[in-house]
C-alpha cells in the first residue's frame, strides 16, 4: 500500500508522524512525506522520502502570522474558546489552502491509499477524500477531530470542493488513558470507523549528542525549552526568567533554543548554563533530572515517557494550556503562568520538581502507563489491515482487478 504522510510545514507537527511512517517502510509499504520546510528536513533526517507541498506557495507564512497574533494577547482567552477557534481555524486554513492543490497532485500522481495527518492540518482530509483515499487521523496529544474551523475555511474558500467532508477512517490515538482530555471539541463530522491507541513515539529527529550529555552528573540537570519559535520564548525573555529562579540553586541548565532567535538571553550566560540548538529531546531527557517548557505536545509526552517531572509554561490561547493541566492533573509537575510569572513561584516549581518524590512517582507511573499501550509496530499492522480493506471494497466497487504485487 501506498501511504501519503502530511502536516503544515512545522516541525512539531511532523515529528509525531515518523514513528509510524518508519514501520511502515520496515514492513514493506510505499511512504511518501508531502510537507515542506523544518517538517521536510525532519522527515529526511529520519531517513523518509519527501516530496515539497506548499513549499512554492510559502505555506508556512500564515502560521507564523498567528504565532506573533497570540504572542501579542489577541488570539482570545483560551484555546477552545469562539475567538481563538475562528482565529486558528482562519490561519490553520490559509495554510492548508496554499498546500491543497500540491496534496492533490502529487496523491494522484503516486496513487495514494491512505493520508496520515495531525487533526489541526485539516486539508489533508480534503485531500484524502478527493483522492478516494483512507484519511488516518494521527493524535499528537489530546484527542481531537479534524480541526472544522479550519477545514470549513479551505471548503468555503473553494467552490470546486464539497460542502462537506466526512472524517477520516482511522484515529490514532497516543494519549495515556489517565491524562484527561482538555481540549476537547466536538466530531462535527462524525467519528472515525476505527479508533487505534498507541504509544507515543517521542522521535525528536536526529542530531549528534555531545559527549558531556553521558556522562555521571555533580549536580542535577534541568532542560529548558519553549520550543522553536521566537513568540514561544519571547527572543529569550521567558528563558532569561527561568535562570533568575534558578540563580543559587546547584544545577546545570541545559536550553534546547531549536532555531529560535535569542537576544533577550543573558550576555554572557552563567556558567552553569550550556545553550544548545538541537539535541534529541528523549535522550536529552533521559540524561536529565528535570524539565522546564512551554507544554507543548511533543515535549509534556515525551518527558512522561522519560519518567521525568515537569514544569509547564503555557503561552495563553493555545493548545499548551490544555497540556499544561496534564501536570498537576497528574500529580507530576507544575503548571506556572506566563503573564504573570513570578520568581519564587518558578523556583519553587523547579525545586518540588527536583526533590518531591511523590511528583517523580507520578511521572513514573505515567511512564508506566505509556509503555503499556499498543507498539507502533502493532499499530501499523492494524492500519494496514484496515487500509488494505478499504482498497479492495472500493476496487470490488469500481469493478478494478487487485494490482498484483502492491503491498
Amino acid at each position: 500500500m501506498r501511504y501519503l504522510i502530511t502536516s503544515m510545514p512545522v516541525l512539531s507537527h511532523l515529528l509525531p508522524l515518523v514513528p509510524l511512517a518508519q514501520q511502515l517502510v520496515l514492513d514493506g509499504h510505499d511512504v511518501l512525506v508531502a510537507t515542506s520546510g523544518a517538517a521536510a528536513d525532519a522527515a529526511r533526517r529520519a531517513g523518509l522520502t519527501t516530496v515539497d507541498a506548499g513549499g512554492s506557495r510559502d505555506a508556512r507564512a500564515p502560521y507564523d502570522r498567528l504565532l506573533d497574533i497570540i504572542e501579542s494577547g489577541n488570539a482570545g482567552h483560551g484555546p477552545v474558546d469562539e475567538d481563538s477557534l475562528a482565529l486558528h481555524g482562519e490561519y490553520f486554513g490559509e495554510v492548508g489552502l496554499r498546500m491543497l492543490d500540491d496534496l492533490l497532485e502529487i496523491g494522484r500522481a503516486w496513487g495514494a491509499d491512505a493520508v496520515v495527518y495531525p487533526g489541526i492540518h485539516s486539508a489533508a482530509l480534503v485531500a484524502a477524500h478527493q483522492l478516494g483515499a483512507v484519511g488516518i487521523l494521527h493524535g499528537y496529544g489530546s484527542p481531537l477531530p479534524t480541526f472544522e474551523p479550519a477545514l470549513a475555511h479551505i471548503l468555503a474558500s473553494r467552490p470546486d470542493l464539497p460542502d462537506r467532508v466526512p472524517e477520516a477512517g482511522i484515529e490514532i490515538d497516543v494519549l495515556p488513558p489517565s491524562l484527561p482530555n482538555f481540549a476537547e471539541l466536538p466530531w462535527t463530522n462524525g467519528v472515525p470507523a476505527h479508533r487505534l491507541t498507541m504509544r507515543y513515539g517521542s522521535f525528536n529527529g536526529a542530531a549528534d549528542v555531545p559527549r558531556w550529555l553521558l556522562g555521571e552528573r555533580e549536580v542535577p540537570r534541568i532542560v529548558l525549552t519553549c520550543g522553536s519559535a521566537e513568540a514561544q520564548s519571547r527572543r529569550g525573555a521567558t528563558y532569561r526568567q527561568i535562570l533568575e529562579a534558578l540563580d543559587g540553586t546547584p544545577c546545570e541548565a541545559v536550553i534546547l533554543a531549536g532555531s529560535a532567535q535569542l537576544d533577550l538571553l543573558p550576555d554572557p550566560l552563567p556558567s552553569w548554563v550550556r545553550l544548545e540548538k538541537w539535541l534529541p529531546l528523549k535522550f536529552t531527557l533521559d540524561h536529565s533530572d528535570t524539565i522546564v517548557h512551554h507544554a507543548g505536545s511533543g515535549t509534556v509526552l515525551t518527558a512522561f515517557d522519560s519518567g521525568l517531572t515537569q514544569v509547564g509554561i503555557p503561552m495563553p490561547g493555545t493548545v499548551s494550556v490544555g497540556n499544561a493541566r496534564w501536570l498537576p492533573a497528574s500529580g507530576a509537575g507544575t503548571m506556572l503562568d506566563l503573564g504573570a510569572l513570578d520568581t519564587d513561584e518558578l523556583a519553587k516549581a523547579v525545586v518540588t520538581a527536583l526533590t518531591s518524590p511523590e511528583q517523580r512517582a507520578a511521572a513514573l507511573a505515567v511512564q508506566r502507563e505509556i509503555h503499556d499501550m499498543p507498539s507502533v509496530r502493532e499499530v501499523a499492522t492494524r492500519v494496514s489491515a484496515i487500509v488494505a480493506e478499504y482498497s479492495a471494497t472500493k476496487q470490488a466497487a469500481d469493478g478494478v482487478e487487485p494490482v498484483g504485487g502492491r503491498r
